[in-house]
């Protein structure tokens, strides 16, 4: 909480309806709060295959691990747009910020109709020139990161725009169901990107190949995960 303190005289930006006065002060804060994960855990990080992200809007799709990449990838990926909880929506700080960054609220309880106007709002970002970024597996538990959910591959068609990959392994250094953390790097490893225009089924084979998941990890038919699943993710503009 002593690191919000520099950060309180611009706190009434919160309340104002416009996302770019809003970013630099909270990718600040990130940036600091990453130093201190150096200076303080030992926890620093490297971004690998930089030169393979496109030009923007893509959508990203990222390995789950911890509640690491949810913080800290607005860093390295220009503020994208995420899928967060329909609760975070109601934390008093949390949804505002949420709310401030244009994220897009999603029932994971599987409203299709909430489903198709959530899918209507990514649209509406990256034809506006933002980035989309969503976790195939729709979860940093150990016994479901491996698998995609069929959301993810109607997504990646109806945005049309290339899919990048992206290999993380912040597990080790900060475990999903764990207050502890432990020293080391993290290592992001940005992947080829897929074009568009791929068909269901191919995009999601080669997706599974380019984020090293093992064939036999299947596809989950529930559309409306993919999103994050931690309340860590309202720290971060695109959460």
């Amino acid at each position: 909480m002593a690191l919000l303190l520099p950060f309180a005289p611009v706190a009434p930006l919160l309340f104002v309806p416009n996302r770019r006065m809003m970013a630099p002060f909270v990718l600040a804060y990130l940036r600091a709060l990453a130093w201190l994960l150096r200076v303080i855990c030992g926890i620093d990080h490297r971004i690998e295959g930089a030169e393979n992200l496109p030009k923007a809007p893509f959508l990203l799709a990222s390995r789950h691990e911890s509640a690491w990449e949810v913080l800290f990838y607005p860093l390295f990926f220009d503020d994208p747009v995420a899928f967060a909880k329909r609760e975070i929506f109601a934390y008093p700080l949390g949804g505002r910020i949420a709310r401030r960054g244009g994220h897009i609220a999603i029932d994971r309880d599987g409203d299709l109709a909430g489903l198709r106007v959530a899918f209507e709002r990514a649209r509406e970002a990256v034809a506006s020139g933002r980035n989309m970024l969503i976790f195939p597996s729709g979860t940093r538990h150990v016994g479901g990161r491996d698998r995609i959910q069929s959301g993810v591959s109607a997504l990646y068609d109806l945005l049309d725009v290339p899919c990048v990959p992206v290999v993380v392994d912040s597990g080790r250094c900060w475990p999903p169901d764990s207050w502890l953390k432990y020293p080391g790097t993290i290592r992001v490893r940005i992947g080829e990107p897929i074009a568009p225009g791929l068909d269901r089924r191919h995009f999601v084979e080669v997706l599974r190949q380019r984020l090293g998941l093992a064939a036999t990890a299947g596809v989950v038919a529930d559309p409306s995960r993919g999103v994050p699943d931690t309340p860590e993710a309202v720290t971060r503009p695109d959460a």
